[in-house]
């Protein structure tokens, strides 16, 4: 009758063979080895390990043979005094040679078990893995490149419609499209466009208009209805599935406006690479997001959006698109605050007298530092030799 601790062991050893099967996806028949401890068969060892100098004296002779088991007595009770104490001492350490076999036996049988344990282990990490693999998958692994409105109560969806923020803060669509003109001429020759966070949809009919074919995809409802109601191809879904649902250069052309700012580190970099595995070689992305240079932004219109998450420096957003592979990447700024908005500048027959040159460099300073350029955009092409 098994005893409790061997039933937990056997079952121990079913579970690990169990995931080595799962895991070999070699036959549903689980077969466990029953391992007893003395695995090499030491206990059996143990009678010969005894060395034995008093035999039992007999011949088979009829006539000599009681001389002959006298002789023998005679000589072993001779040689006893010399023969029996490395005899003993050749059995002691038999017998410890034993013992020591034994524990290792025993040690290796404990090792095996922690071995089958740590398997068993592995495979329950393996498939923790698989199944946080599987939920990456769902959720995206590139993050987004727009804020998802749909985690949000409906309440604050209604409070940050982005169609009204848009008309209030950022400008009417009239105000809006004399901003995004400059950035039309890196798309010329381009036969298809995307507008990432597209919004109300003014930068794709803008290169409508401009005979580039164009759309636009955004995940907030309120502006995509704008668009459509102007008839403006933009399509209400959200932007990393979009862009993993293209094939590997199905777009030569990608646009992104005042996005950036509302990602996380991984999401900015993640929209970033996923965008170059989607465009074609030679392709071009432009990105546009408030420039921090310029800390006017700050005191204005920056944190007026409650959904942005902090600025990016121009030279950062210039390493990121370096590190995920584009090339002729380069920083174009624009939007500089209204000259009534700065500092007065030193009249220019004052600039060069001594005491009023210096002032006139420290406001020149301050303009550049406070009131500069308000936006800038990151201007970069996909290698012409890229293959993938």
């Amino acid at each position: 009758m098994l005893k409790n601790s061997d039933v937990s062991t056997m079952m121990h050893r079913v579970r690990v063979a169990a995931a080595r099967a799962r895991r070999d996806d070699t036959t549903s028949v689980v077969f466990v080895e029953d391992r007893h401890p003395d695995l090499f068969g030491l206990e059996a060892l143990r009678p010969d390990a005894e060395v034995i100098i008093d035999r039992p004296s007999g011949s088979a002779r009829p006539v000599v043979g009681q001389g002959i088991v006298f002789t023998k007595r005679v000589v072993r009770r001779l040689v006893r005094w010399y023969a029996k104490p490395p005899a003993v001492q050749q059995s002691q350490f038999n017998q410890r040679l034993l013992d020591a076999l034994g524990r290792m036996a025993r040690a290796l049988v404990r090792t095996e078990s922690t071995y089958d344990d740590l398997l068993l282990r592995i495979d329950q990490l393996e498939e923790t893995v698989d199944g946080l693999r599987a939920d990456l998958r769902q959720v995206g692994t590139s993050g987004t490149v727009a804020a998802d409105s749909s985690a949000l109560a409906p309440s604050v969806q209604r409070i940050l419609s982005y169609s009204r923020f848009e008309d209030r803060h950022r400008g009417a669509q009239g105000v809006v499209r004399p901003l995004l003109e400059p950035y039309l001429q890196y798309f010329d020759g381009c036969a298809n466009v995307v507008d990432l966070g597209a919004g109300r949809g003014e930068f794709v009919d803008m290169l409508n208009e401009r005979g580039i074919p164009a759309y636009g995809v955004d995940s907030d409802e309120s502006q995509v209805e704008v668009a459509r109601a102007a008839g403006r191809d933009v399509r209400l879904e959200d932007v990393v599935e979009h862009l993993n649902g293209l094939r590997t250069g199905q777009v030569d052309g990608a646009f992104s406006s005042q996005v950036a700012e509302h990602l996380t580190t991984n999401e900015l970099v993640g929209s970033i690479e996923l965008v170059y595995r989607k465009l074609k070689p030679g392709g071009v992305f432009v990105m546009e997001t408030p420039n921090p240079e310029a800390l006017f932004i700050f005191a204005t219109f920056f944190y007026v959006d409650l959904t942005h998450i902090k600025p990016i420096h121009p030279e950062a957003l210039r390493w990121a698109f370096e590190a995920c592979g584009f090339e002729d990447v380069r920083v174009v700024r624009s939007q500089k605050v209204p000259d009534a908005a700065r500092l007065a500048p030193v009249p220019e027959d004052l600039r060069t007298q001594p005491g009023w040159d210096v002032l006139a460099r420290n406001i020149d300073t301050l303009n550049d530092l406070i009131y500069g350029y308000q936006h800038y955009a990151v201007v970069a092409r996909k290698p012409e030799a890229h293959q993938g």
